[in-house]
């Protein structure tokens, strides 16, 4: 009975474990650090595994303890049974024997038995003599109780069956209860033994009654035990928990950072972690990664001096398989070149006429970029810009025109600031002529699989670059535009007509104008 209890306390602790476990397995769900996640786990598992684990000494000695009382109290009634004079006891029969002689001899040495193992590790409360009633199951009289409280003393011949049914004393062998069992007396564990004439016969039974407040004394010390142990363990696994949370999360703390710096763009961090371990392994790859991404932040870099910065983003998105494919829009082109240049690269050195293009186109390009443009391309000391190529734009003319003028701007800027350097004599010979045309043209990838390049083709791009060239015939024109812009924009600017001119590849003259 008592082995059937503890598997039940057994499936309880597992049902409790269970539970406190069953949480850990969604804990990835709740919104904390995973320092947080690692300290609670660790501390829910050594919290568990030691609970477990006391729960199962505890109640292993506790086993032990009582069948070690068991074993005591069997031995002790065993030992009782033997000492008992048994004829003096069978000549106590009737009530009227209880003042006689024989009940006071077999009364003493009850008492003397008892008084002898009234120790401080087990207290016998009540030791007593039954005689089973024949034809009656598990019925007995009481014969001799050595109590000298009359209130808790049996009678004699009071009959006496046991609390629990399912104590049956033998008469013919020893038998101690699997559990304690309470009565009005209190609670108590009982073993009986039988009493043998001389010729070997059973002929009643001696009782022993333990009290159980020294077994329960003696529990409570297991359990405090218990329960002392567990606690210790415990703060010692928060502590070993804390150290050990802190130990795997830096590392971690480390690859964060690392990462955060990363995502801001700074490819020169790196991650110092010199261990072995999988967190090594995950900072040396992210280091690596670092390396490529800054390689690729410098070649985008590069590329995108090269070509606009829409086609960089393209081609860098595209991981170098940008598609051969076009198709039909409306786009405004402006086309420019300087004028009065080759007179001065005939003045200047080589090196200087690099340094004043590069500064000049760097002035132009500005002011294409800012207006929402894209350089096509350089063509000697001119350029081909384009708007509303990349992406649609219902402000295209406008744009190319704000384009130009501030083209103009920067171009005297420049004259001034160098004729004020005095590095350059001629600059006042330095203009520029600017053509703008708006239509439709064939736009994307041009080219073949191995080199291709982004561009614009059709009549519309002609056209842009007719007007440039026809700023050369018209003395104080610096800016040609097409009759097509011209609609789009005829309200917003003061317009000047410039007439008819008749270009290449146009059998119809083109009316053109220019802003002052």
């Amino acid at each position: 009975m008592q082995s059937h209890l503890n598997y039940k306390i057994y499936f309880i602790i597992f049902l409790v474990i269970v539970s406190i476990l069953s949480p850990v397995y969604h804990l990835s769900a709740f919104a904390m650090k995973y320092k947080t996640k690692l300290l609670i786990l660790i501390i829910l598992l050594a919290v568990v595994s030691n609970a477990t684990i006391a729960g199962v000494l505890y109640f292993k000695a506790k086993d032990y303890l009582f069948t070690h009382i068991q074993s005591k109290v069997l031995s002790i009634a065993v030992s009782a049974a033997l000492a008992i004079d048994v004829p003096t006891h069978e000549r106590i029969v009737n009530d009227a024997d209880e003042s006689g002689p024989d009940y006071a001899a077999i009364t003493k040495q009850l008492r003397s038995l008892r008084d002898a193992n009234r120790r401080t590790d087990l207290k016998v409360k009540f030791l007593y003599t039954m005689r089973p009633i024949p034809g009656e199951s598990n019925v007995y009289r009481y014969i001799v109780d050595c109590e000298e409280n009359i209130d808790e003393r049996a009678k004699l011949n009071e009959i006496y069956r046991p609390v629990n049914p399912r104590d049956i004393y033998p008469i013919d062998k020893p038998y101690v209860q699997s559990e304690m069992t309470k009565d009005q007396w209190g609670t108590f564990l009982t073993a009986t033994a039988p009493m043998l004439n001389a010729a070997g016969k059973p002929v009643g039974l001696i009782g022993v009654d333990i009290s159980a407040d020294e077994v329960e004394r003696q529990l409570s010390t297991i359990q405090a035990i218990s329960l002392y142990t567990l606690g210790g363990s415990i703060f010692i696994a928060v502590i070993m928990a804390i150290w050990l949370a802190n130990a795997a999360s830096k590392p971690l703390l480390q690859i964060q950072k690392g990462v955060e710096n990363i995502a801001r763009g700074d490819f020169v961090t790196e991650i110092k972690i010199n261990t072995k371990d999988e967190f090594g392994q995950v900072a040396s790859a992210i280091n690596a990664m670092a390396i490529g991404l800054q390689q690729r932040d410098n070649l985008k870099g590069t590329l995108a001096r090269y070509v606009s910065q829409e086609v960089t983003d393209t081609v860098m998105a595209s991981s170098g398989k940008a598609e051969l494919k076009s198709e039909r829009k409306k786009i405004t082109v402006l086309f420019s070149d300087v004028r009065g240049f080759t007179s001065l690269s005939e003045s200047i050195t080589p090196e200087e006429m690099v340094e004043l293009l590069n500064v000049y186109f760097e002035r132009m390009i500005d002011s294409i970029l800012k207006n929402g443009g894209y350089l096509n391309k350089f063509m000697g000391d001119g350029l081909m810009a384009v708007f509303g190529a990349h992406r649609d734009d219902p402000y295209q003319e406008e744009h190319a025109i704000h384009a130009a003028m501030d083209m103009r701007k920067a171009l005297a800027e420049l004259r001034e600031k160098w004729r004020a350097e005095g590095r350059i004599e001629r600059v006042q010979d330095l203009h520029i002529g600017i053509g703008i045309n708006t239509g439709v043209a064939i736009v994307g990838n041009i080219g073949s699989h191995q080199k291709m390049e982004f561009g614009c083709i059709g009549d519309s791009v002609n056209l842009a670059s007719r007007l440039e060239s026809a700023t050369k015939e018209m003395p104080g024109v610096d800016l040609l535009l097409s009759e097509y812009t011209f609609i789009a924009l005829r309200a917003r600017f003061k317009f000047k007509p410039c007439g008819d001119i008749k270009v290449k590849g146009k059998a119809d003259p083109i009316k053109v104008y220019t802003i002052e």
